[in-house]
């Protein structure tokens, strides 16, 4: 069964590889990739992939983080889901020698969605108002 890639028939795409090639080796600035597991960031980590695998190993200078939040207040399967997720971004990485590290972040205990909202009284988050 042949595999179809569909960014690499698009010209829009290979453009943004290419300027995504030029800003990583123009500097040694670490890169953070925040990644949801939404289409958005999915995409996002997919490009940094190509553009990284596309480099000679010897030019891939800086790390490229790639960074998910847990809000601690997660539905256990989008935890487990999260988990694997960032799993196979690592695999695919360290199979490929990119200098790609994931990892997870949490708030800090004083920072949490029910000390906000409990603790220091912050309204609820909704549809026109974030806490981010």
């Amino acid at each position: 069964m042949m595999k179809i890639n569909i960014f690499q028939e698009n010209v829009k795409f290979n453009e943004t590889k290419s300027r995504m090639k030029e800003v990583y080796l123009s500097d040694e600035r670490p890169w953070v990739v925040g990644y949801s597991g939404g289409k958005d960031s999915s995409a996002t980590v997919q490009l940094v992939i190509q553009m990284l695998n596309e480099i000679a190993p010897d030019k891939r200078h800086k790390p490229v983080y790639v960074i998910t939040s847990d809000t601690l207040v997660e539905n256990p399967m989008i935890l487990a889901w999260m988990d694997e997720s960032l799993d196979k971004i690592q695999q695919v990485a360290n199979q490929h020698e990119l200098p790609i590290q994931t990892k997870k972040v949490y708030p800090k205990s004083n920072d949490t969605f029910w000390v906000n909202l409990i603790g220091k009284g912050y309204p609820s988050p909704r549809q026109k108002f974030r806490w981010c």
